[in-house]
């Protein structure tokens, strides 16, 4: 029995290696055909498909969707999470999701974005500064609301499935959000899905091996 866990346990550990090489290897292809500027065409077909879709009910939930992105709501949900991990004890778990959350945002908007210094599509609808690749819109929030679907999937496994359909609908209007008010190019959004996908999967490799370092304390 313990061998077979353990063997489970190694062929879970290589599927999420493996999982994690293939979005690093993709990210890296992706970054590099952006900056050759070789995706530029396909940017500005996919935005000026999006704009024939101008609807003043759209123009609403789209201002709605960004702002619930941002990066004060971000930070909101974030304290009160803290709040709530610490009020219930659980303290591994808030130490990984506030050095996660630093952690992307540090990763992001003072490293990322000013390396690669791409423009953003103009004019946009909503007046953002900085550049915008990788979306940090995506990246951050994404990785923040898995974060929070994995902690729900660990303590109430039947409602698991559900938060992360959640979460995945809600990354998916904040992009789209971001593209119908000209904000962001689509390959901002796909780079920051797998930045976001990248920073979930070292915030519950943290998360695991502090709990198990506690344990053995």
């Amino acid at each position: 029995m313990k061998l077979n866990l353990r063997l489970y346990t190694l062929n879970k550990i290589n599927k999420d290696l493996v999982f994690c090489l293939i979005t690093f290897l993709l990210l890296v292809w992706l970054t590099l055909e952006v900056i050759s500027g070789n995706l530029d065409a396909w940017d500005h077909a996919f935005l000026d498909w999006i704009r024939h879709f101008h609807h003043p009910s759209l123009m609403i939930l789209a201002r709605v969707s960004y702002f619930l992105g941002e990066a004060e709501v971000a930070v909101f949900v974030v304290l009160i999470a803290l709040i709530f991990l610490c009020w219930k004890r659980l303290w591994n778990e808030a130490f990984v999701l506030g050095i996660s959350s630093l952690g992307v945002l540090l990763l992001i908007d003072k490293i990322l974005k000013p390396w690669f210094g791409r423009i953003r599509p103009a004019p946009g609808v909503i007046d953002v500064h900085g550049k915008s690749f990788p979306s940090g819109h995506i990246s951050g929030n994404f990785m923040l609301y898995l974060f929070f679907a994995y902690l729900i999937a660990f303590y109430f496994p039947k409602w698991g499935i559900y938060a992360y359909i959640a979460a995945t609908i809600l990354a998916g209007m904040m992009g789209w959000a971001s593209i119908y008010l000209n904000i962001h190019w689509l390959t901002d959004l796909i780079a920051g899905c797998g930045v976001a996908y990248l920073g979930f999967m070292f915030s519950i490799t943290l998360l695991k091996r502090v709990e198990k370092k506690y344990r053995n304390s």
